[in-house]
């Protein structure tokens, strides 16, 4: 595993929005990896598909559990607005685990993005690691973002769901949790194609911050544009190469 580097200055939420979008010109404008962001684009819409499907499915038999048959009027209204809370945990939930997902099983496709990013901007690819040591690490890196932020994301639920004026604290804490989340996810193949594992990763992100926080914003608001939640995972993917490549004095955009 190599060691974080040590820069002169972090870079800021302006180098973030410059990268995705970015990296967004780059899948547009290059028609030789569209046959790449089909790929995720496929493996995200199948299990997005099912994870909401079964999140609707497993609010309702929830709420049913809860609150049981028969129901009068009160009961009635408690045990709607409880399908309607789960299920938009249930989406949420869903959301985030087909973006996790999707990204190592997409992973080869997501790779050559990456590489192609990279070369384009550079000239060169950066260099190879084992195939078996690439998937492990991204393994532990996915593993590591659906423990602490799945986690997070639940908690900040139930304590609005038992204390509802909370809500004006943890909904942008669930949006901002979200946010980290993408931003995890989109720079595991330009930190993971460098060798870096989960704490050379947090030892990055504590380096950069505000980059960090502002390419997960975006990404989560790209979501809400209709369709474009299909692209963004090579579109991420690609902008994360050139968010890394901006940290890297060595082979920075040319």
């Amino acid at each position: 595993m190599q060691p974080v580097r040590h820069f002169p200055s972090p870079i800021g939420p302006g180098s973030a929005i410059e990268a995705f979008f970015g990296g967004a010109a780059f899948i547009l404008t290059t028609p030789r990896v569209w046959p790449l962001a089909v790929i995720p684009a496929m493996i995200l819409s199948v299990l997005w598909t099912g994870f909401t499907a079964l999140a609707i499915w497993g609010a309702v038999e929830l709420s049913d559990s809860l609150i049981a048959p028969p129901r009068g009027t009160w009961a009635g209204i408690g045990y709607w607005t409880l399908v309607i809370l789960f299920s938009a945990l249930g989406i949420l939930l869903a959301a985030l685990a087909a973006l996790t997902l999707a990204q190592p099983l997409s992973g080869p496709a997501l790779e050559r993005i990456s590489i192609a990013q990279q070369r384009k901007l550079t000239g060169t690819a950066p260099p190879q690691h084992p195939f078996l040591q690439s998937i492990w690490v991204s393994l532990k890196a996915v593993l590591f973002a659906l423990a602490t932020g799945g986690t997070a994301i639940v908690v900040l639920f139930f304590v609005n769901w038992i204390f509802p004026p909370a809500a004006v604290v943890t909904v942008p804490l669930k949006f901002l949790v979200g946010s980290w989340m993408l931003a995890w996810d989109f720079l595991d193949y330009p930190l993971g194609l460098r060798g870096l594992g989960v704490r050379a990763r947090l030892a990055w992100v504590w380096r950069n911050p505000g980059a960090f926080t502002m390419y997960g914003i975006i990404g989560a608001l790209f979501t809400v544009v209709p369709g474009a939640v299909l692209l963004l995972l090579p579109v991420g993917v690609a902008g994360a190469t050139r968010l890394v490549l901006k940290d890297d004095p060595r082979s920075g955009p040319q």
